[in-house]
């Protein structure tokens, strides 16, 4: 039998350590996935920490312009709020991934959580010490490599520059249990941020590969030129090519045509059919990024290059071919590490 919502969220606090005389903070928005709200609280309370709910509404960011998002008077009594607590799930509609209230909490050291999948997909996809390890090797790997190139029988053909000491890595293996740590329940990811400005090459994307938060899979090839860390050139004859002109010039801002971070999945678990198999306006998109020998990248906001923007895609591809200076991590799309 599946476990209720409440029960996943126990179980996800047991793996993030929290406990007896905790304080757990559940970030949402005013009407918004009111059973998340109620299962983090039942969650905590049944693991013996406390729960307070600290509810905004001015959050969410826009999917199009003209609409200006500028984060409200209510942001810094929640943050205030969030600091007095020993975890925080964020369960608004989407996420604060990017946003300066997510850095600001785990900068002081809080945990953060971000919850946004179907209860099957968190039961199916929750994390492992297994996914950890591969996380964590994938890790190390960037850590030491110089350059990271990309290819695909489809024609990509790209490299990045990863040498510089501070190379910023995103580990994601679905839990928290660490002071300051964020992490996407589900995940199973581990990507960088290249060198701003060192990409070069040829990305292809064919048939099946994801466009996220479109929720949608490629439908016809794409190629896409990239200079100096730019998207500079978007060819193709089908309706994909002419909507990701279209939703990128839409924005009159050179932002969002940049590359931002780029990485591989090692969650054996997660499935390139999901969009298929449940209502794709329901899924946040974690199983795609998270599918074991993925390729995927990003386009627009990288706080570390003091970029940001709302136009932020998340594109996974299949059959790729990932190598770290000489390591080939993933080979044809099949996880090697």
């Amino acid at each position: 039998m599946p476990a209720t919502l409440s029960e996943l969220f126990a179980t996800q606090f047991q793996l993030c350590n929290i406990g007896s005389g905790q304080l757990v903070g559940v970030i949402a928005e005013h009407g918004q996935k009111l059973d998340y709200v109620d299962a983090a609280v039942a969650g905590a309370r049944s693991v013996g920490a406390s729960a307070v709910v600290l509810t905004a509404s001015s959050l969410s960011n826009p999917t199009l312009p003209g609409l200006e998002h500028k984060a409200g008077p209510d942001v810094p009594a929640l943050l205030a709020a969030a600091g007095e607590c020993d975890m925080v799930i964020d369960v608004t509609v989407g996420g604060l991934i990017h946003s300066d209230v997510r850095t600001r909490i785990t900068g002081a050291g809080r945990r953060m959580l971000f919850v946004a999948e179907p209860s099957d997909v968190l039961e199916r996809l929750i994390g492992t010490a297994e996914i950890r390890r591969r996380v964590e090797a994938g890790r190390d790997l960037l850590k030491a490599g110089k350059q990271l190139r990309v290819t695909s029988a489809g024609g990509t053909d790209f490299v990045a520059d990863i040498s510089s000491d501070d190379l910023p890595i995103t580990c994601q293996w679905g839990f928290v249990d660490e002071p300051g740590r964020w992490d996407h329940w589900p995940s199973g990811f581990i990507a960088c941020f290249p060198t701003d400005g060192s990409v070069n090459g040829t990305i292809v994307l064919q048939p099946g590969d994801a466009l996220i938060p479109w929720q949608r899979y490629v439908q016809q090839p794409v190629e896409l030129t990239i200079e100096k860390g730019f998207v500079r050139k978007i060819e193709g004859d089908g309706i994909d090519a002419a909507n990701l002109r279209d939703y990128l010039s839409t924005w009159g801002d050179e932002a969002v045509y940049a590359t931002s971070h780029m990485g591989w999945g090692v969650h054996p678990a997660a499935s390139w059919s999901a969009f298929e198999v449940y209502n794709p306006r329901t899924l946040y998109g974690q199983e795609l990024r998270s599918v074991e020998g993925n390729f995927m990248w990003s386009t627009g906001s990288n706080r570390f290059a003091n970029r940001e923007t709302p136009a932020h895609l998340d594109i996974p591809m299949r059959g790729c071919t990932i190598a770290v200076d000489d390591t080939v991590v993933v080979r044809d799309g099949a996880l090697t590490l």
